[in-house]
């Protein structure tokens, strides 16, 4: 939002009713300002912006701004302090030179007074309808259930368990190949048939 002075007047309409109470930095105002007024170059000024509310409490920003060849912009970030009390907000802005020890006002500019929109402080707050509240929950946890599960699908290693199950079928065929080892006396080796693919092992006589 941007604000063009007009010689020591600066319209505030544009930001009439921008602000809205209990907002905190929510909006920046540029101020445009001639550099040069009544002899002075006024980059050589510092800049404060007071704010007086509707119940007469009085708020200050020292402004920072940018010098140009013929004018000079200027930053207000909209503090909470100038929106904590709704209603009428008198503007004023200030250039000062600092002489020694000395702080001298060099020129005001008057600002016609914006208005700050109450914040809705009721208590009373309608519900939604107890169908539709429980339609949208239950819309809501469903797409939840299935943005778990997709999740779930992506991160899931398929290559991993496949080499994993390769491994486990190549050891099972090992095992499977070995012989059959058979413990026997020499009297039951030569008096039973013998099984192909087994070992025996003559383990002595009875």
């Amino acid at each position: 939002m941007e604000l063009i002075a007009q010689g020591k007047n600066i319209p505030t309409y544009p930001i009439g009713s921008l602000f809205i109470q209990g907002e905190r930095f929510a909006d920046t105002v540029y101020i445009i300002i001639d550099r040069f007024y009544g002899g002075w170059d006024l980059s050589e000024c510092s800049f404060a912006l007071k704010g007086e509310t509707e119940s007469g409490e009085i708020v200050s920003s020292a402004l920072l701004f940018e010098a140009l060849e013929t004018t000079i912009r200027l930053e207000w970030k909209v503090s909470d302090l100038f929106v904590r009390n709704a209603g009428r907000l008198m503007l004023e802005l200030k250039a000062s030179k600092v002489t020694g020890d000395t702080v001298n006002c060099i020129v005001k500019y008057d600002m016609p007074p914006v208005f700050v929109k109450p914040a809705l402080l009721g208590t009373n707050e309608v519900l939604p309808d107890t169908a539709e509240q429980a339609i949208s929950q239950v819309d809501q946890a469903v797409s939840d259930g299935l943005a778990e599960i997709q999740a779930e699908i992506e991160a899931f290693d398929l290559d991993s368990v496949n080499n994993r199950l390769d491994v486990m079928e190549e050891a099972c065929m090992t095992f499977l190949s070995r012989p059959e080892i058979i413990a026997v006396t020499r009297q039951e080796y030569d008096s039973t048939e013998h099984k192909e693919n087994s070992l025996y092992v003559i383990i002595g006589e009875d």
